[in-house]
């Protein structure tokens, strides 16, 4: 047969059974009988008509907004506000404190994608006196997580000549597709942090089946215990590619495009990806609290559960140690109704307040479609026969415009962020209309 022929047939079969997959794991859009109604989502303005960004800059493309939201487990109730330009702010009983906790502004921005992306507080907080954050450095934008002590004086102000660069990841080529969220694991301790391809688009490096690099792969470090020699960190013995010739042994999963937000199931571990995808799907992919690691997603040997035909050069590419592809749980189209743009992944409810969200994952997307600009919130549960279900929940009344983050504080409440205006959002459950 002609080579050509040959390639042609080759991909029309994988394409066939990868829509088979895609079919057996399309995610049902209404409860099953017998289970709770989904959740009817509504939205209270946090620190409502105050800017929330101290530098006065202007919202969206060029400007600051508020990337990531978390509590420090310390039992001081305070929630910390990291912004893309540089500072972190402290949210303190619905206000904010006059002055920032860190100041590490202006972070250069020349691009969406980069600046000040994720803070993380390890287990243990309060007794230990120190943080992560996960940003693109000014001029390289390379990838640094850092370590930052805070003031032993003053718990409220961190020390910004502190900063201690943990891991340095080359990310010169592009300035898109940076990762960008930290989460110790709940179960391990361990320090887990998802990086992007490396940027453009359809992978033009072919690093996320290449074991040689981090790029495209979710990473496991320990930053807490005695580093290994020469490095800030200690690499667990247990990381799945410890052992494999040629592979970095930070990698703890491949094969993604950009994990621009993911998150832990506090409860039991389960790991929840949001994974941006190129045309076609986004896609959210699930790893069970007692997983071992080493999956592969697929990228850039597909998008999602299905093959990628419109760059065939990427076919080519050999697959990583794992050739069995990891499919996503749920995935969703640019161009079938409900319309997709960029997924933003969120959390697995665990909080007091609303009983019926619990075990929840919430999500959202940069805009309801394309042309469009407002986010829409999205559930998504399995069933009792173990099949995963979503469902879009804030009525068609989001306020948000593009949703580009979600937070969380100590109590398991979730924030959701806009990118367009700077403003964040409490989720809250909608009373039902009598």
């Amino acid at each position: 047969m002609n080579p050509s022929l040959r390639r042609l047939s080759a991909l029309l079969s994988l394409t066939l059974l990868l829509a088979s997959v895609a079919r057996a794991q399309r995610p049902q859009l209404e409860p099953a009988a017998g289970e709770k109604p989904w959740p009817k989502v509504g939205f209270v303005e946090v620190v409502n008509n105050t800017m929330i960004s101290t530098l006065g800059y202007t919202y969206g493309e060029s400007g600051d907004i508020i990337t990531d939201m978390r509590g420090a487990g310390d039992g001081s109730g305070r929630i910390f506000l990291a912004e893309r330009l540089g500072k972190v702010l402290i949210l303190k009983d619905g206000k904010l404190l006059p002055d920032p906790f860190l100041d590490i502004s202006p972070q250069t921005i020349n691009q969406s994608e980069r600046g000040l992306l994720s803070i993380e507080f390890p287990p243990n907080y309060k007794s230990k006196g120190h943080f992560y954050v996960y940003r693109t450095e000014p001029g390289t934008g390379d990838v640094l997580i850092e370590r930052y002590k805070v003031d032993p004086k003053n718990p409220n102000h961190a020390l910004a000549d502190s900063a201690e660069i943990i891991l340095r990841v080359e990310h010169r080529w592009q300035p898109n597709h940076d990762g960008g969220m930290l989460h110790f694991g709940p179960k391990d301790g361990m320090l887990y942090f998802g990086l992007g391809d490396g940027g453009s688009g359809y992978d033009p490096r072919l690093n996320a089946q290449n074991m040689g690099v981090l790029l495209g792969k979710m990473l496991r470090i320990d930053v807490e215990g005695k580093p290994d020699e020469g490095k800030a960190y200690h690499v667990p013995a247990d990381n799945p590619f410890v052992k494999t010739p040629g592979a970095a042994p930070e990698i703890w999963a491949f094969g993604l495009r950009n994990p621009w937000r993911w998150s832990f199931d506090s409860a039991n571990g389960d790991m929840y990806i949001g994974n941006v995808g190129q045309d076609l799907w986004e896609q959210i992919y699930y790893a069970p609290g007692n997983d071992k690691g080493g999956e592969n997603y697929g990228w850039s040997l597909v998008e999602g559960s299905h093959a990628l035909i419109n760059h065939p050069q990427n076919t080519d590419q050999k697959p990583g140690p794992n050739p069995k592809i990891t499919y996503p749980v749920a995935e969703f189209s640019h161009n079938i109704p409900p319309l997709f743009t960029s997924i933003t992944g969120g959390y697995v409810y665990r909080g007091k307040e609303f009983p019926d969200w619990q075990g929840i994952y919430f999500f959202s997307d940069w805009g309801n479609g394309h042309g469009t600009e407002f986010g829409q919130i999205w559930a998504m549960r399995r069933n009792a026969e173990g099949v995963w279900e979503t469902h879009q929940v804030d009525g068609n009344v989001s306020p948000l415009r593009k949703c580009h983050s979600f937070g969380i504080d100590d109590d398991g409440n979730l924030y959701v962020m806009s990118f367009a205006d700077g403003k964040v959002f409490k989720l809250i459950e909608l009373p039902d209309k009598k």
